[in-house]
Protein backbone atom coordinates (compact mmCIF):
# COMPACT_ATOMS: atom_id res chain seq x y z
CA UNK A 1 0.00 0.00 0.00
CA UNK A 2 1.43 3.43 -0.92
CA UNK A 3 0.05 6.68 0.45
CA UNK A 4 2.29 8.97 -1.63
CA UNK A 5 2.39 9.05 -5.44
CA UNK A 6 6.18 9.42 -5.47
CA UNK A 7 6.57 6.10 -3.62
CA UNK A 8 4.34 4.35 -6.13
CA UNK A 9 6.62 5.74 -8.81
CA UNK A 10 9.73 4.53 -6.96
CA UNK A 11 8.33 1.00 -6.91
CA UNK A 12 7.65 1.22 -10.65
CA UNK A 13 11.25 2.18 -11.37
CA UNK A 14 12.41 -0.68 -9.13
CA UNK A 15 10.32 -3.18 -11.09
CA UNK A 16 8.04 -3.78 -8.08
CA UNK A 17 4.85 -2.11 -9.27
CA UNK A 18 3.03 -5.46 -9.52
CA UNK A 19 3.06 -5.64 -5.71
CA UNK A 20 1.06 -2.45 -5.25
CA UNK A 21 -2.55 -3.14 -4.20
CA UNK A 22 -3.65 0.37 -3.19
CA UNK A 23 -2.78 3.97 -4.10
CA UNK A 24 -4.13 7.48 -3.46
CA UNK A 25 -6.64 9.33 -5.61
CA UNK A 26 -3.78 11.52 -6.82
CA UNK A 27 -1.57 8.79 -8.28
CA UNK A 28 -1.23 9.28 -12.04
CA UNK A 29 1.94 7.38 -12.98
CA UNK A 30 2.70 4.86 -14.42
CA UNK A 31 -0.26 4.26 -16.74
CA UNK A 32 -1.05 0.95 -15.02
CA UNK A 33 -1.94 2.81 -11.83
CA UNK A 34 -5.40 3.41 -13.32
CA UNK A 35 -6.19 -0.24 -12.56
CA UNK A 36 -5.11 -0.15 -8.90
CA UNK A 37 -7.60 0.31 -6.05
CA UNK A 38 -7.86 3.88 -4.76
CA UNK A 39 -7.77 4.39 -1.01
CA UNK A 40 -8.80 8.04 -0.84
CA UNK A 41 -6.83 11.23 -0.43
CA UNK A 42 -3.14 11.84 -0.05
CA UNK A 43 -1.50 10.96 3.25
CA UNK A 44 -3.73 11.73 6.22
CA UNK A 45 -6.82 11.90 3.98
CA UNK A 46 -6.65 8.20 3.11
CA UNK A 47 -9.58 5.94 3.95
CA UNK A 48 -8.45 3.59 6.71
CA UNK A 49 -11.30 1.14 6.17
CA UNK A 50 -10.46 0.72 2.49
CA UNK A 51 -6.78 0.24 3.36
CA UNK A 52 -7.61 -2.45 5.92
CA UNK A 53 -9.93 -4.24 3.47
CA UNK A 54 -7.00 -4.75 1.08
CA UNK A 55 -5.04 -6.69 3.73
CA UNK A 56 -1.67 -5.07 3.00
CA UNK A 57 1.48 -6.54 4.50
CA UNK A 58 3.34 -3.22 4.21
CA UNK A 59 2.23 0.43 4.07
CA UNK A 60 4.57 3.01 2.59
CA UNK A 61 4.04 6.69 3.49
CA UNK A 62 5.71 10.08 3.51
CA UNK A 63 5.45 12.83 6.13
CA UNK A 64 1.87 13.72 5.13
CA UNK A 65 0.69 10.53 6.85
CA UNK A 66 2.36 11.07 10.21
CA UNK A 67 -0.91 12.14 11.88
CA UNK A 68 -2.48 8.73 11.12
CA UNK A 69 0.66 6.69 11.71
CA UNK A 70 -0.71 4.88 14.77
CA UNK A 71 -3.91 3.92 12.96
CA UNK A 72 -1.94 2.63 10.00
CA UNK A 73 0.35 0.57 12.23
CA UNK A 74 -2.69 -1.30 13.52
CA UNK A 75 -3.25 -2.53 9.97
CA UNK A 76 0.30 -3.39 8.88
CA UNK A 77 3.94 -2.35 9.33
CA UNK A 78 4.55 1.21 8.11
CA UNK A 79 7.70 2.53 6.46
CA UNK A 80 8.29 6.27 6.01
CA UNK A 81 9.96 7.24 2.72
CA UNK A 82 10.21 11.03 2.63
CA UNK A 83 12.87 12.53 0.32
CA UNK A 84 13.22 16.32 0.48
CA UNK A 85 15.65 16.98 -2.36
CA UNK A 86 16.74 15.43 -5.63
CA UNK A 87 19.80 14.04 -3.83
CA UNK A 88 17.46 12.13 -1.50
CA UNK A 89 15.86 10.17 -4.36
CA UNK A 90 18.70 7.61 -4.66
CA UNK A 91 18.57 7.11 -0.89
CA UNK A 92 14.84 6.40 -1.11
CA UNK A 93 15.49 3.85 -3.87
CA UNK A 94 18.23 2.19 -1.79
CA UNK A 95 15.92 1.95 1.22
CA UNK A 96 13.12 0.38 -0.80
CA UNK A 97 15.58 -1.92 -2.51
CA UNK A 98 16.74 -3.22 0.88
CA UNK A 99 13.18 -3.69 2.16
CA UNK A 100 12.06 -5.62 -0.92
CA UNK A 101 15.28 -7.61 -1.38
CA UNK A 102 15.79 -5.74 -4.62
CA UNK A 103 19.19 -4.16 -4.07
CA UNK A 104 20.32 -4.82 -7.62
CA UNK A 105 17.18 -3.17 -9.00
CA UNK A 106 17.81 -0.18 -6.75
CA UNK A 107 21.40 0.13 -7.97
CA UNK A 108 20.25 -0.03 -11.58
CA UNK A 109 17.42 2.49 -11.07
CA UNK A 110 19.79 4.86 -9.24
CA UNK A 111 22.45 4.56 -11.94
CA UNK A 112 19.92 5.29 -14.69
CA UNK A 113 18.47 8.21 -12.75
CA UNK A 114 21.85 9.81 -12.06
CA UNK A 115 23.03 9.22 -15.63
CA UNK A 116 19.97 11.01 -17.03
CA UNK A 117 20.40 13.89 -14.59
CA UNK A 118 24.05 14.23 -15.55
CA UNK A 119 23.33 14.02 -19.28
CA UNK A 120 20.73 16.78 -19.16
CA UNK A 121 22.65 19.07 -16.81
CA UNK A 122 25.89 18.63 -18.79
CA UNK A 123 24.07 19.47 -22.01
CA UNK A 124 23.16 22.92 -20.66
CA UNK A 125 26.15 23.56 -18.37
CA UNK A 126 27.85 25.96 -20.80
CA UNK A 127 24.66 27.84 -21.61
CA UNK A 128 24.01 31.27 -20.03
CA UNK A 129 21.77 31.08 -17.00
CA UNK A 130 18.12 31.91 -17.69
CA UNK A 131 16.03 33.57 -14.97
CA UNK A 132 12.76 31.73 -14.34
CA UNK A 133 9.47 32.52 -12.60
CA UNK A 134 7.41 29.43 -11.76
CA UNK A 135 3.71 30.00 -11.04
CA UNK A 136 2.25 27.69 -8.42
CA UNK A 137 -1.04 29.56 -8.13
CA UNK A 138 -2.53 32.74 -9.54
CA UNK A 139 -4.71 34.20 -6.79
CA UNK A 140 -2.90 34.86 -4.59
CA UNK A 141 0.21 34.72 -6.77
CA UNK A 142 2.38 31.93 -5.39
CA UNK A 143 5.71 30.55 -6.54
CA UNK A 144 8.35 27.98 -5.63
CA UNK A 145 11.11 29.18 -3.34
CA UNK A 146 14.54 27.79 -2.65
CA UNK A 147 14.78 24.27 -1.27
CA UNK A 148 11.89 22.94 -3.36
CA UNK A 149 12.14 20.27 -6.02
CA UNK A 150 11.04 22.81 -8.61
CA UNK A 151 13.87 25.13 -7.70
CA UNK A 152 16.33 22.23 -7.90
CA UNK A 153 15.01 21.25 -11.33
CA UNK A 154 15.26 24.82 -12.62
CA UNK A 155 18.90 25.00 -11.51
CA UNK A 156 19.83 21.64 -13.03
CA UNK A 157 18.06 22.70 -16.25
CA UNK A 158 20.36 25.68 -16.58
CA UNK A 159 18.07 28.24 -15.02
CA UNK A 160 17.92 30.45 -11.98
CA UNK A 161 14.75 30.66 -9.89
CA UNK A 162 14.12 34.37 -9.40
CA UNK A 163 12.72 33.63 -5.94
CA UNK A 164 15.46 31.25 -4.86
CA UNK A 165 16.17 33.59 -1.94
CA UNK A 166 12.86 32.59 -0.37
CA UNK A 167 11.83 29.21 1.04
CA UNK A 168 8.87 26.92 0.52
CA UNK A 169 5.92 28.28 -1.42
CA UNK A 170 5.83 32.06 -0.90
CA UNK A 171 3.16 34.51 -1.98
CA UNK A 172 4.62 37.26 -4.17
CA UNK A 173 3.31 40.39 -5.86
CA UNK A 174 3.28 41.21 -9.57
CA UNK A 175 5.51 44.17 -8.72
CA UNK A 176 8.16 41.82 -7.29
CA UNK A 177 8.03 39.68 -10.42
CA UNK A 178 8.31 42.76 -12.64
CA UNK A 179 11.28 44.01 -10.63
CA UNK A 180 13.08 40.66 -11.03
CA UNK A 181 12.07 40.58 -14.71
CA UNK A 182 12.33 36.85 -15.58
CA UNK A 183 13.46 35.58 -18.97
CA UNK A 184 10.99 32.68 -18.80
CA UNK A 185 7.66 32.04 -17.07
CA UNK A 186 6.59 28.46 -16.35
CA UNK A 187 2.90 27.69 -15.80
CA UNK A 188 1.03 24.46 -15.16
CA UNK A 189 -2.48 23.44 -16.24
CA UNK A 190 -3.79 23.82 -12.68
CA UNK A 191 -2.13 27.06 -11.58
CA UNK A 192 -5.12 29.26 -12.41
CA UNK A 193 -3.15 31.35 -14.92
CA UNK A 194 -3.00 30.91 -18.69
CA UNK A 195 -0.47 32.14 -21.23
CA UNK A 196 -3.05 34.67 -22.37
CA UNK A 197 -3.42 35.90 -18.76
CA UNK A 198 0.29 36.68 -18.61
CA UNK A 199 0.25 38.54 -21.92
CA UNK A 200 -2.88 40.50 -21.03
CA UNK A 201 -2.26 41.10 -17.32
CA UNK A 202 0.13 43.04 -15.08
CA UNK A 203 3.10 40.86 -16.11
CA UNK A 204 2.84 41.82 -19.80
CA UNK A 205 5.88 44.09 -19.54
CA UNK A 206 8.38 41.47 -18.30
CA UNK A 207 11.06 40.16 -20.64
CA UNK A 208 9.48 36.70 -20.84
CA UNK A 209 6.27 38.20 -22.25
CA UNK A 210 8.11 40.47 -24.65
CA UNK A 211 10.14 37.55 -26.03
CA UNK A 212 7.30 35.04 -26.07
CA UNK A 213 8.80 32.69 -23.50
CA UNK A 214 5.80 31.72 -21.42
CA UNK A 215 5.22 27.98 -21.28
CA UNK A 216 2.74 25.56 -19.78
CA UNK A 217 4.38 22.44 -18.33
CA UNK A 218 2.19 19.51 -19.34
CA UNK A 219 2.24 17.80 -15.94
CA UNK A 220 3.55 19.56 -12.84
CA UNK A 221 3.91 16.18 -11.13
CA UNK A 222 6.94 15.60 -13.36
CA UNK A 223 8.56 18.41 -11.36
CA UNK A 224 7.32 17.96 -7.81
CA UNK A 225 7.15 14.20 -7.21
CA UNK A 226 10.45 13.11 -5.59
CA UNK A 227 11.02 9.99 -7.68
CA UNK A 228 13.08 9.17 -10.77
CA UNK A 229 10.15 10.54 -12.74
CA UNK A 230 11.57 14.00 -12.09
CA UNK A 231 13.98 13.52 -15.01
CA UNK A 232 10.97 13.89 -17.33
CA UNK A 233 10.27 17.34 -15.93
CA UNK A 234 13.95 18.23 -15.89
CA UNK A 235 14.40 17.45 -19.57
CA UNK A 236 11.24 19.36 -20.52
CA UNK A 237 12.38 22.45 -18.60
CA UNK A 238 15.95 22.22 -19.95
CA UNK A 239 14.66 22.07 -23.53
CA UNK A 240 12.45 25.10 -22.91
CA UNK A 241 15.19 27.16 -21.27
CA UNK A 242 17.97 26.20 -23.68
CA UNK A 243 16.59 25.01 -27.02
CA UNK A 244 19.91 25.76 -28.71
CA UNK A 245 21.59 23.11 -26.56
CA UNK A 246 19.21 20.52 -28.03
CA UNK A 247 19.24 22.07 -31.50
CA UNK A 248 17.89 20.18 -34.47
CA UNK A 249 20.15 19.79 -37.48
CA UNK A 250 20.13 22.38 -40.24
CA UNK A 251 19.73 22.55 -43.18
CA UNK A 252 16.22 21.32 -42.54
CA UNK A 253 13.73 20.19 -45.17
CA UNK A 254 10.05 20.21 -44.23
CA UNK A 255 6.69 19.73 -45.91
CA UNK A 256 4.40 22.63 -45.11
CA UNK A 257 0.62 22.57 -44.70
CA UNK A 258 0.16 23.29 -48.41
CA UNK A 259 2.15 20.17 -49.28
CA UNK A 260 5.16 22.21 -50.45
CA UNK A 261 8.71 21.04 -49.73
CA UNK A 262 10.84 23.81 -48.26
CA UNK A 263 14.50 23.74 -47.22
CA UNK A 264 15.72 26.04 -44.45
CA UNK A 265 19.50 26.39 -44.33
CA UNK A 266 19.96 27.73 -40.79
CA UNK A 267 17.88 28.31 -37.69
CA UNK A 268 15.62 31.29 -38.51
CA UNK A 269 16.34 34.40 -36.49
CA UNK A 270 14.42 37.03 -38.49
CA UNK A 271 10.87 35.93 -39.24
CA UNK A 272 8.10 37.85 -41.00
CA UNK A 273 4.59 36.49 -40.50
CA UNK A 274 1.69 37.44 -42.76
CA UNK A 275 -1.11 36.06 -40.57
CA UNK A 276 -1.95 37.08 -36.98
CA UNK A 277 -2.64 33.46 -36.03
CA UNK A 278 0.91 32.49 -36.99
CA UNK A 279 2.36 35.33 -34.95
CA UNK A 280 0.38 34.19 -31.91
CA UNK A 281 1.52 30.61 -32.44
CA UNK A 282 5.17 31.67 -32.55
CA UNK A 283 4.81 33.49 -29.24
CA UNK A 284 3.12 30.46 -27.67
CA UNK A 285 5.99 28.12 -28.61
CA UNK A 286 8.76 30.46 -27.46
CA UNK A 287 9.79 31.87 -30.85
CA UNK A 288 8.21 35.31 -30.47
CA UNK A 289 11.60 36.94 -30.08
CA UNK A 290 12.45 35.92 -33.64
CA UNK A 291 9.56 37.88 -35.21
CA UNK A 292 10.68 41.09 -36.98
CA UNK A 293 7.62 41.82 -39.12
CA UNK A 294 3.84 41.43 -38.72
CA UNK A 295 0.66 42.58 -40.44
CA UNK A 296 -1.37 45.66 -39.60
CA UNK A 297 -3.95 43.35 -38.01
CA UNK A 298 -1.66 41.69 -35.48
CA UNK A 299 -2.77 42.64 -31.98
CA UNK A 300 -1.78 39.75 -29.71
CA UNK A 301 0.25 39.41 -27.62
CA UNK A 302 0.69 43.10 -26.73
CA UNK A 303 4.42 42.81 -27.50
CA UNK A 304 3.59 42.84 -31.23
CA UNK A 305 2.89 46.57 -30.95
CA UNK A 306 6.64 47.07 -30.98
CA UNK A 307 7.21 44.95 -34.10
CA UNK A 308 7.48 46.51 -37.58
CA UNK A 309 4.26 46.45 -39.63
CA UNK A 310 4.49 45.22 -43.21
CA UNK A 311 1.04 46.16 -44.44
CA UNK A 312 -2.20 44.26 -44.83
CA UNK A 313 -3.09 40.65 -44.29
CA UNK A 314 -1.71 38.04 -46.69
CA UNK A 315 -1.62 39.27 -50.28
CA UNK A 316 -2.07 42.86 -49.14
CA UNK A 317 1.35 42.94 -47.53
CA UNK A 318 3.98 45.47 -48.65
CA UNK A 319 6.70 43.49 -50.41
CA UNK A 320 9.23 46.33 -50.18
CA UNK A 321 8.70 46.61 -46.43
CA UNK A 322 9.18 42.85 -46.05
CA UNK A 323 12.38 42.86 -48.10
CA UNK A 324 13.76 45.80 -46.12
CA UNK A 325 13.60 43.67 -42.95
CA UNK A 326 15.93 41.07 -44.53
CA UNK A 327 14.02 38.08 -43.15
CA UNK A 328 15.47 34.59 -43.25
CA UNK A 329 11.96 33.05 -43.13
CA UNK A 330 8.47 34.17 -44.16
CA UNK A 331 5.42 32.40 -42.72
CA UNK A 332 2.06 32.70 -44.47
CA UNK A 333 -1.40 31.18 -44.65
CA UNK A 334 -3.61 30.61 -47.68
CA UNK A 335 -4.29 34.33 -48.16
CA UNK A 336 -0.74 34.86 -49.42
CA UNK A 337 -0.71 32.30 -52.21
CA UNK A 338 -1.18 35.02 -54.86
CA UNK A 339 2.15 36.63 -53.92
CA UNK A 340 4.07 33.41 -53.23
CA UNK A 341 6.58 33.86 -56.07
CA UNK A 342 7.37 37.41 -55.00
CA UNK A 343 7.85 36.32 -51.38
CA UNK A 344 10.11 33.42 -52.37
CA UNK A 345 12.49 35.91 -53.99
CA UNK A 346 12.99 37.45 -50.56
CA UNK A 347 13.34 34.39 -48.30
CA UNK A 348 12.13 30.79 -47.87
CA UNK A 349 8.35 30.69 -47.42
CA UNK A 350 6.42 28.14 -45.35
CA UNK A 351 2.62 27.89 -45.55
CA UNK A 352 0.91 27.36 -42.18
CA UNK A 353 -2.81 27.12 -42.92
CA UNK A 354 -4.67 24.73 -40.56
CA UNK A 355 -8.32 24.03 -41.32
CA UNK A 356 -9.32 22.14 -38.17
CA UNK A 357 -8.23 21.68 -34.56
CA UNK A 358 -5.99 18.70 -35.32
CA UNK A 359 -4.29 20.70 -38.04
CA UNK A 360 -3.54 23.44 -35.48
CA UNK A 361 -1.61 20.85 -33.49
CA UNK A 362 0.28 19.90 -36.67
CA UNK A 363 0.96 23.56 -37.43
CA UNK A 364 2.45 24.15 -33.97
CA UNK A 365 4.65 21.09 -34.31
CA UNK A 366 5.82 22.26 -37.74
CA UNK A 367 6.61 25.73 -36.41
CA UNK A 368 8.44 24.21 -33.46
CA UNK A 369 10.59 22.10 -35.76
CA UNK A 370 11.39 24.97 -38.11
CA UNK A 371 12.32 27.43 -35.35
CA UNK A 372 14.14 24.95 -33.06
CA UNK A 373 11.39 25.30 -30.46
CA UNK A 374 10.08 21.73 -30.50
CA UNK A 375 9.64 21.45 -26.73
CA UNK A 376 7.72 24.72 -26.64
CA UNK A 377 5.47 23.45 -29.43
CA UNK A 378 4.94 20.15 -27.64
CA UNK A 379 3.95 22.02 -24.47
CA UNK A 380 1.51 24.25 -26.39
CA UNK A 381 -0.11 21.26 -28.09
CA UNK A 382 -0.40 19.38 -24.80
CA UNK A 383 -2.07 22.39 -23.18
CA UNK A 384 -4.59 22.62 -26.03
CA UNK A 385 -5.32 18.91 -25.92
CA UNK A 386 -5.84 19.08 -22.16
CA UNK A 387 -8.41 21.84 -22.61
CA UNK A 388 -10.26 19.91 -25.32
CA UNK A 389 -10.27 16.83 -23.10
CA UNK A 390 -11.56 18.77 -20.11
CA UNK A 391 -14.37 20.44 -22.07
CA UNK A 392 -15.52 17.36 -23.99
CA UNK A 393 -15.53 15.17 -20.88
CA UNK A 394 -17.47 17.81 -18.94
CA UNK A 395 -20.21 18.11 -21.57
CA UNK A 396 -20.38 14.38 -22.37
CA UNK A 397 -23.92 13.10 -21.93
CA UNK A 398 -25.41 16.60 -21.79
CA UNK A 399 -28.15 17.72 -24.17
CA UNK A 400 -26.89 19.57 -27.26
CA UNK A 401 -28.55 22.98 -27.43
CA UNK A 402 -29.34 24.32 -30.90
CA UNK A 403 -26.82 27.13 -31.37
CA UNK A 404 -26.67 30.11 -33.74
CA UNK A 405 -23.48 32.16 -34.15
CA UNK A 406 -23.68 35.70 -35.55
CA UNK A 407 -20.42 36.93 -37.06
CA UNK A 408 -21.91 40.11 -38.51
CA UNK A 409 -25.22 41.70 -39.47
CA UNK A 410 -25.08 42.99 -43.04
CA UNK A 411 -27.62 41.99 -45.70
CA UNK A 412 -28.54 39.09 -43.46
CA UNK A 413 -27.09 37.39 -40.41
CA UNK A 414 -23.64 36.11 -41.40
CA UNK A 415 -22.95 32.87 -39.63
CA UNK A 416 -20.60 29.90 -39.50
CA UNK A 417 -21.30 26.65 -41.28
CA UNK A 418 -19.42 23.38 -41.70
CA UNK A 419 -15.70 23.71 -42.32
CA UNK A 420 -15.28 26.69 -39.98
CA UNK A 421 -13.56 26.71 -36.62
CA UNK A 422 -16.71 28.12 -35.03
CA UNK A 423 -18.65 25.05 -36.14
CA UNK A 424 -15.94 22.76 -34.72
CA UNK A 425 -15.92 24.66 -31.42
CA UNK A 426 -19.71 24.52 -31.04
CA UNK A 427 -19.59 20.77 -31.59
CA UNK A 428 -16.72 20.22 -29.13
CA UNK A 429 -18.49 22.44 -26.59
CA UNK A 430 -21.52 20.18 -26.65
CA UNK A 431 -23.81 22.11 -28.96
CA UNK A 432 -25.42 21.72 -32.37
CA UNK A 433 -24.78 24.45 -34.92
CA UNK A 434 -28.17 25.09 -36.56
CA UNK A 435 -26.40 25.89 -39.86
CA UNK A 436 -23.97 23.00 -39.93
CA UNK A 437 -25.51 21.96 -43.26
CA UNK A 438 -24.04 25.11 -44.85
CA UNK A 439 -20.40 25.14 -45.98
CA UNK A 440 -18.16 27.95 -44.79
CA UNK A 441 -19.53 31.39 -43.96
CA UNK A 442 -22.94 32.47 -45.26
CA UNK A 443 -25.86 34.81 -44.69
CA UNK A 444 -28.99 33.44 -43.02
CA UNK A 445 -32.40 35.06 -43.27
CA UNK A 446 -34.67 35.74 -40.33
CA UNK A 447 -37.10 33.17 -41.71
CA UNK A 448 -34.40 30.47 -41.75
CA UNK A 449 -33.31 31.31 -38.22
CA UNK A 450 -36.86 31.26 -36.87
CA UNK A 451 -37.53 27.92 -38.58
CA UNK A 452 -34.45 26.38 -36.91
CA UNK A 453 -35.29 28.05 -33.58
CA UNK A 454 -31.91 28.31 -31.79
CA UNK A 455 -31.81 27.74 -28.03
CA UNK A 456 -28.56 29.71 -27.69
CA UNK A 457 -27.32 32.67 -29.73
CA UNK A 458 -23.66 33.77 -29.57
CA UNK A 459 -22.78 37.13 -31.10
CA UNK A 460 -19.35 38.35 -32.17
CA UNK A 461 -18.42 41.64 -30.44
CA UNK A 462 -17.83 43.10 -33.92
CA UNK A 463 -21.14 41.95 -35.37
CA UNK A 464 -22.81 45.36 -35.47
CA UNK A 465 -25.76 44.02 -33.51
CA UNK A 466 -26.34 43.59 -29.77
CA UNK A 467 -28.50 41.18 -27.76
CA UNK A 468 -31.06 43.88 -27.01
CA UNK A 469 -31.49 44.45 -30.76
CA UNK A 470 -33.00 40.97 -30.94
CA UNK A 471 -35.70 41.87 -28.43
CA UNK A 472 -37.70 43.63 -31.11
CA UNK A 473 -38.44 42.08 -34.46
CA UNK A 474 -38.99 38.53 -35.67
CA UNK A 475 -36.10 36.90 -33.77
CA UNK A 476 -37.71 37.84 -30.44
CA UNK A 477 -39.79 34.69 -30.84
CA UNK A 478 -36.93 32.16 -30.93
CA UNK A 479 -36.19 30.18 -27.77
CA UNK A 480 -32.78 31.78 -27.21
CA UNK A 481 -34.23 35.28 -26.95
CA UNK A 482 -37.34 34.26 -25.02
CA UNK A 483 -35.21 32.40 -22.45
CA UNK A 484 -32.51 35.08 -22.24
CA UNK A 485 -29.74 32.87 -23.67
CA UNK A 486 -28.04 35.43 -25.93
CA UNK A 487 -24.35 36.08 -25.30
CA UNK A 488 -21.60 38.28 -26.69
CA UNK A 489 -18.25 36.59 -27.22
CA UNK A 490 -15.42 38.40 -25.44
CA UNK A 491 -13.12 38.41 -28.50
CA UNK A 492 -13.91 37.33 -32.05
CA UNK A 493 -10.28 36.32 -32.61
CA UNK A 494 -10.68 33.52 -30.07
CA UNK A 495 -12.83 31.60 -32.53
CA UNK A 496 -11.58 32.61 -35.97
CA UNK A 497 -7.77 32.59 -35.60
CA UNK A 498 -6.35 29.06 -35.90
CA UNK A 499 -3.84 29.20 -33.07
CA UNK A 500 -3.52 28.16 -29.41
CA UNK A 501 -5.88 30.89 -28.17
CA UNK A 502 -8.78 29.12 -29.88
CA UNK A 503 -9.00 26.98 -26.72
CA UNK A 504 -10.19 30.04 -24.79
CA UNK A 505 -12.93 30.38 -27.39
CA UNK A 506 -13.87 26.75 -26.82
CA UNK A 507 -14.10 27.25 -23.05
CA UNK A 508 -16.20 30.39 -23.46
CA UNK A 509 -18.67 28.74 -25.85
CA UNK A 510 -18.90 25.70 -23.58
CA UNK A 511 -19.82 27.95 -20.64
CA UNK A 512 -22.57 29.57 -22.67
CA UNK A 513 -23.99 26.23 -23.81
CA UNK A 514 -23.68 24.41 -20.47
CA UNK A 515 -23.40 27.00 -17.68
CA UNK A 516 -24.33 24.55 -14.92
CA UNK A 517 -21.60 22.10 -15.90
CA UNK A 518 -18.95 24.84 -15.64
CA UNK A 519 -20.43 26.71 -12.65
CA UNK A 520 -20.89 29.69 -14.96
CA UNK A 521 -23.44 32.33 -13.97
CA UNK A 522 -24.34 34.42 -17.01
CA UNK A 523 -26.51 37.49 -16.70
CA UNK A 524 -29.57 36.63 -18.79
CA UNK A 525 -30.91 38.81 -21.55
CA UNK A 526 -34.12 40.49 -20.38
CA UNK A 527 -36.26 42.07 -23.07
CA UNK A 528 -38.11 45.03 -21.59
CA UNK A 529 -37.95 48.78 -21.69
CA UNK A 530 -35.97 49.29 -18.49
CA UNK A 531 -33.40 46.50 -18.39
CA UNK A 532 -30.42 46.50 -20.72
CA UNK A 533 -29.06 43.28 -22.15
CA UNK A 534 -25.72 41.79 -21.41
CA UNK A 535 -23.81 38.63 -22.13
Amino acid sequence: MTLAPSITEDLYYLGLFDRVVGVTDFDDFPSGVANVTRVGGYGQYANLEVIASLNPDLILVDSYSMTILEDLQKIAPVLVVDPHSIDDIPRALDLLGAVFNAEEGARKATAEFEAKINTISSTVKDEPRVSVFYVVWNSPLMTAGGGTFISDVIELAGGENIFNDTTGWPTVSPEQVIERNPDVVLLTPHCGMSVQDVYSGPLASIKAAQDGKIYVIENENDLIHPSPRVVLGLEAVARLLHPDAFKVGYPLTVTDLAGRTVTIDDEPERIVTLAPSITESLFYIGAGGKVVGVTDYDDFPPAVRNITRVGGYGKYANLEAIAALEPDLILVDGFSMDIMESLERIAPVVVVDPKNITAIYNALELLGKITNREEGARAAVADMQATVGYVTSTVAGQSKPRTFFILSYYNGYWTAGAGTFVNDLITLAGGENIFNDVNGWGAASEEQIIARNPEVIIISPNAGISPKDLCSGPLSEVDAVKNGRVYVLSDENLVVRPGPRIMHGLEEIAEYLHPEAFSFQPQPLVCNATTSASG
